[in-house]
């Protein structure tokens, strides 16, 4: 873990475009997401055999994806605009990311068509999308979620990979790129020293975590959304959705 004379700097986490130099501003990712973070445990796998559980389990991994970033320091202290425009960018990666740490299968362990695809064949109908694009979708999700479970991902591990994803550096029209390319940077670092701690030998461990967010490119916000939410909330805008989440009135 990162170390600091100071241990007010590591529990507020201040940006250090906001005053605070980038050497004194040593927020350390590993005390924050482990100790002001994810709380949720070990998560036992379900397979969801319902269109109810299957929309009430997506919204509750998407409501605690989002009290997950708000109890970060380093991201809360960042200007608005920035914790908008990051989440914004991110939820998709990170609600996929919670739903493999919850271990939610949404295929039903019987041989029956995917409970999802049933949810949505009214709205497949009414805009001409086919069954087989639906499919896709899913399909990737799916295999996202199998790549996950068969790593055997810890908690602290999604903890990390959850702030990788959340830090991105490259979202358009953010106030301090640098000092969320900096938060980036220590979440991938203190994941290589726990990984190293663990597995000494055997560096692929590493490489192969990092390949699970490589897969996260190939899912579009925009499937995720249709294929878990568009049930839930029709046509309303998840940008709109996530903000009031972010900041509710």
């Amino acid at each position: 873990m990162a170390s600091s004379s100071n241990p007010t700097l590591l529990l507020m986490g201040r940006c250090s475009c906001q005053g605070q130099s980038e050497e004194k501003c040593s927020t350390s990712i590993l005390y924050q997401l482990l100790n002001r973070g994810c709380q949720c445990g070990a998560a036992q796998e379900r397979a969801l055999l319902s269109p109810r559980a299957a929309s009430n389990a997506a919204s509750e991994v998407l409501l605690k994806t989002v009290e997950f970033v708000k109890k970060l320091p380093s991201f809360v202290a960042l200007p608005p605009q920035d914790c908008a425009k990051l989440l914004q960018a991110g939820w998709a990666p990170l609600f996929l990311l919670g739903l493999a740490q919850e271990k939610l299968d949404f295929h039903p362990a019987s041989p029956k068509k995917s409970i999802l695809l049933g949810i949505l064949t009214e709205k497949q109908q009414q805009q001409g999308d086919s069954a087989g694009q639906y499919r896709e979708k899913l399909g990737k999700a799916k295999e996202f979620l199998n790549q996950c479970w068969s790593l055997d991902i810890s908690t602290k591990e999604y903890v990390y990979l959850k702030g990788i994803v959340l830090f991105r550096p490259a979202v358009p029209g953010l106030l301090c790129p640098h000092h969320i390319h900096y938060l980036q940077q220590e979440a991938k670092m203190t994941l290589q020293e726990h990984m190293s701690s663990l597995h000494p030998g055997a560096p692929s461990q590493l490489s192969q975590l990092l390949l699970t967010l490589d897969a996260l490119r190939t899912i579009s916000a925009r499937g995720i959304a249709e294929l878990f939410f568009q049930p839930i909330i029709g046509n309303t805008d998840m940008g709109v959705l996530l903000l009031e989440l972010l900041y509710p009135s």
